[in-house]
C-alpha cells in the first residue's frame, strides 16, 4: 500500500513539474519573440527621418579678456532639425536641449557700434551639424545673428605669484630661483577690482621625491571669476635641480677693517658650505670674507671677538664658520 501511494505521489509531482516548465517555456518563447519584434521596429523607426523643433535659451560665454557681457539681446534661438531617428535620439540623451552654450571664443564677433556686438549663425550651424553629424541644409535657426551687448573693462598688468611645496630627493635641491614664463599677466575686470590687486596666484603645486629639472604647467586663480579675466589661463613654472654636497675650506680673517693691529687665534677659520656637484671645483677661499665684529665692543676689556662674514659666493648656501669667535692679541 505504501509502496503503490509512493508510486502515485512521485508521477503527480513530475507531471506537475513537466507543466510548470511548460508553461515558463511558453511564456519565455512569447516574451523572447515580443523583445526581437519590438527591437526590430525600434530599428526600423530609429533608421528613418525625422523632422524636430527646439526652443533653445542661449547663453555666452567666453567673451574676450578685455571685454566683458552686460546685456543679452537674442536670449532664445529655434532650431529646426530633419535627420535620422538615430541622430536625434543621441542629441536627446547626451545634450541639454533647453540651454545653447556658446563660447564666443570659438566664433568671429561682429562689433556693430557701441557696445553691440554679434555672431553670424551661420557658424553656428555648421557646428550644429558636426555634432549631430548632418548636412548644414537639414538645420534651419530662427535668426542669421545673434546680438549682445559688452563694454570695455579695465586692465593691469599683475606679477605672478606660484604656490608650490616641494619635497626633494636625498641630496637633491633647488639650484635657482623658480621662474615664470610669463612673468606677470594682464588682468581686465571693473577698475575698482583691479585696484585691490596686488598679484595673481597659481593653483597650489604638490612635488615629492623630486631630483631632475621640472617645467609645469599650472592653472592661475582667478580671485573673481564673475568679474575678471586673465590674458593667459595658465603659465609655466621652471624649476632647476641639482645634486648639492658639503664641503669645507680654510679662510683667512680679514683685519683691514680694525683702526688697530691685533693678531687672532686662530688667524683663519673654517667654513662650511653646501654646493651644487657642477659648481664644486669653482669654490675659492679669497671669494669668502669674514672679519670680526668691533663695533659697540670695548676691545681693550674683551677676551673673543666675535666674527661675521660679509662676502660668499652666490652658488653656495647654508654657510657656517667654526669657530664663530676667536681670541686676539693687541699689538702695539
Amino acid at each position: 500500500m505504501d509502496g503503490t501511494n509512493d508510486t502515485y505521489n512521485s508521477d503527480n509531482k513530475h507531471k506537475k513539474y513537466k507543466t510548470f516548465l511548460g508553461i515558463r517555456s511558453d511564456r519565455l518563447i512569447f516574451f523572447i519573440c515580443l523583445l526581437i519584434a519590438s527591437l526590430f521596429w525600434l530599428l526600423i523607426k530609429l533608421s528613418g527621418t525625422y523632422s524636430v523643433n527646439y526652443t533653445f535659451g542661449v547663453v555666452y560665454n567666453s567673451p574676450p579678456p578685455s571685454l566683458r557681457i552686460t546685456k543679452v539681446i537674442d536670449s532664445t534661438l529655434d532650431l529646426s532639425l530633419t535627420a535620422r531617428g538615430f541622430a536625434i535620439l543621441k542629441m536627446n540623451l547626451f545634450n541639454d536641449m533647453d540651454v545653447l552654450g556658446i563660447n564666443l571664443e570659438n566664433y568671429t564677433i561682429d562689433h556693430k557700434g557701441g557696445n553691440r556686438y554679434s555672431i553670424y549663425s551661420q557658424e553656428l550651424r555648421q557646428r550644429l551639424a558636426e555634432l549631430v553629424n548632418v548636412d548644414e541644409k537639414d538645420i534651419q535657426l530662427s535668426r542669421a545673428v545673434l546680438t549682445f551687448e559688452m563694454e570695455k573693462t579695465g586692465e593691469k598688468i599683475l606679477p605672478i605669484v606660484p604656490d608650490y611645496v616641494i619635497n626633494y630627493a636625498n641630496q637633491y635641491d633647488l639650484y635657482n630661483d623658480v621662474s615664470t614664463d610669463p612673468k606677470t599677466i594682464k588682468v581686465y575686470g571693473p577698475q575698482g577690482v583691479l585696484d585691490t590687486l596686488k598679484n595673481i596666484g597659481a593653483k597650489r603645486l604638490i612635488l615629492d621625491k623630486v631630483k631632475t629639472d621640472q617645467v609645469l604647467s599650472i592653472e592661475l586663480n582667478n580671485p573673481n571669476p564673475e568679474l575678471l579675466s586673465f590674458e593667459e589661463k595658465k603659465v609655466l613654472l621652471y624649476f632647476e635641480v641639482e645634486k648639492f654636497t658639503e664641503s669645507e675650506l680654510l679662510v683667512p680673517i680679514n683685519l683691514s677693517n680694525l683702526d688697530f693691529n691685533i693678531k687672532t687665534f686662530p688667524s683663519q677659520v673654517k667654513v662650511f658650505y653646501r654646493v651644487a656637484q657642477k659648481d664644486f671645483n669653482e669654490v675659492r677661499a679669497h671669494q669668502f670674507n669674514i672679519f670680526p665684529v668691533v663695533d659697540n665692543l670695548d676691545v681693550i676689556h674683551a677676551h673673543k671677538l666675535p666674527l661675521k662674514i660679509s662676502k660668499k659666493p652666490d652658488f653656495v648656501r647654508n654657510v657656517r664658520i667654526v669657530p664663530t669667535e676667536v681670541e686676539f692679541l693687541i699689538i702695539k
